[in-house]
């Protein structure tokens, strides 16, 4: 499959998010993390950023493949997946429920959560990057 310059141009904005990412929380601690509210809105906001470019990039596939609109998030990585797309929907399914979380529960965010993606979780996002740049 050819991919089209909209996917590519979100592959590289799901890169730089990833970096800034890792870059800005590379030193910082839980316990500071856990105490500025700035530092949770930084990861909050670039992690959602992050999530919302693996589902335009989910969604664009499908229609690149003829396939209408999933009826959610969810549904698109998994009919990526079920298509070939991706070898699987595992990985990126928490990923499209904890963007769910802070777009519609965000008074319940738990920093630990969201500090554990930050420092364990962020090669879901390359992976997922990888997977893509194998479709082209």
């Amino acid at each position: 499959m050819k991919l089209n310059g909209p996917i590519q141009r979100k592959l590289a904005l799901l890169d730089e998010r990833v970096r800034q990412l890792e870059r800005r929380f590379s030193e910082v601690s839980f316990e500071e993390f856990s105490t500025e509210w700035e530092l949770q809105a930084i990861a909050e906001r670039g992690l959602q950023v992050a999530v919302e470019a693996v589902i335009d990039i989910a969604e664009r596939i499908l229609a690149l493949n003829g396939q209408g609109p999933a009826a959610s998030s969810a549904e698109a990585v998994r009919a990526c997946a079920e298509e070939g797309f991706l070898e699987s929907a595992d990985p990126y399914l928490p990923m499209v429920g904890f963007r769910n979380f802070i777009v519609h529960q965000y008074d319940r965010i738990d920093p630990k959560v969201t500090f554990d993606i930050l420092k364990n979780r962020l090669d879901a996002f390359r992976h997922f990057r990888d997977e893509i740049d194998r479709l082209m």
